[in-house]
């Protein structure tokens, strides 16, 4: 006889894996339709339903033994609010890191200090309560000091298209990646670039 879902979802909460990974095969292809209904065409070469799946069964792995069922397909209902604010999430970030198209010798002006607090503006943006980032040398400072605590690739396509200023074609080119991948690094470093901002809180000034 085999284990109903309820008995799977009792499982996984109380930590097993193998239970876990059989709920979310359950769950797989019904959530990558509603995801992918979603995905507007001006965004389906930066993102696609497996980006946003990856993320939702991260955190639902993460937070899974406390989940609580409360009445029938519960499970199915939490599961699918977590991609639904992924996929919000995913598209905000994508449409904040967009720019208009350029001539490619355009480029952000040499004054770097505008550059990186533009950066540490744009990933602001990716906070739940946004701040005010502070102006002058010591925020600049901040934005610089966060950007160099991220991991090499996120830090690289951040440099090369944020304080360099070049098109996403270019940095895909200088750094060996597809442009898909270069839009990922962009969004997943944003909000990376946000956190580590955070933890030097002292560089942002509170909200109004």
């Amino acid at each position: 006889m085999g284990v109903s879902v309820d008995e799977l979802v009792e499982m996984a909460a109380s930590g097993d894996k193998v239970a876990m990974g059989r709920l979310l095969m359950l769950y797989d292809e019904p959530l990558r339709q509603r995801i992918g209904r979603h995905i507007t065409a001006d965004l389906q070469g930066a993102l696609s339903a497996e980006d946003v799946l990856q993320e939702t069964y991260v955190e639902a792995y993460r937070h899974m033994e406390g989940f609580e069922p409360q009445g029938r397909q519960a499970f199915g209902r939490w599961l699918t609010t977590i991609a639904d604010r992924k996929l919000v999430d995913a598209v905000r970030a994508l449409r904040a890191a967009k720019r208009p198209p350029r001539h490619r010798e355009q480029r952000i002006p040499d004054d770097r200090s505008s550059s990186f607090l533009a950066l540490g503006q744009l990933a602001d943006k990716h906070g739940k309560t946004p701040s005010r980032i502070m102006a002058g040398e010591e925020a600049v400072g901040a934005v610089q000091s966060a950007l160099a605590a991220l991991p090499d690739a996120c830090r690289q396509a951040l440099w090369l298209r944020y304080i360099e200023g070049k098109p996403v074609e270019d940095v895909a080119e200088a750094l060996h990646r597809t442009k898909r991948a270069i839009h990922q690094l962009c969004y997943r470093g944003l909000i990376l670039l946000r956190e580590e901002m955070g933890s030097r809180s002292r560089y942002l000034g509170s909200s109004q």
